[in-house]
């Protein structure tokens, strides 16, 4: 009984983690456009621009203190589901 309990309890969590990387997206590229303090960001790559929401508590923020350390033509990876961010790395070049 336990043994089979551990197994579903196993595929399940590889289920969800599974889930979880399909809903959320990624765009590496250039800051473009910055508003409202830093709530919202434009950020373009190659071959397509997107407009994320950040929230204070709910995006985590690698390379800059907080998102009124964004500035526009920094490189930054952004993972995004839907219009808001989950996390944005800021590169260390400009």
């Amino acid at each position: 009984m336990f043994k089979q309990f551990t197994t579903f309890a196993a595929a399940a969590l590889l289920a969800l983690s599974f889930v979880g990387s399909v809903l959320a997206d990624e765009i590496k590229g250039k800051i473009t456009k910055i508003e409202g303090g830093g709530r919202s960001i434009t950020v373009k790559s190659k071959d397509k621009e997107v407009t994320v929401r950040i929230s204070g508590s709910r995006t985590t923020l690698e390379g800059v203190g907080d998102r009124s350390e964004l500035k526009e033509g920094q490189s930054v990876t952004v993972d995004y589901s839907g219009d808001s961010a989950k996390k944005i790395t800021v590169s260390k070049g400009k």
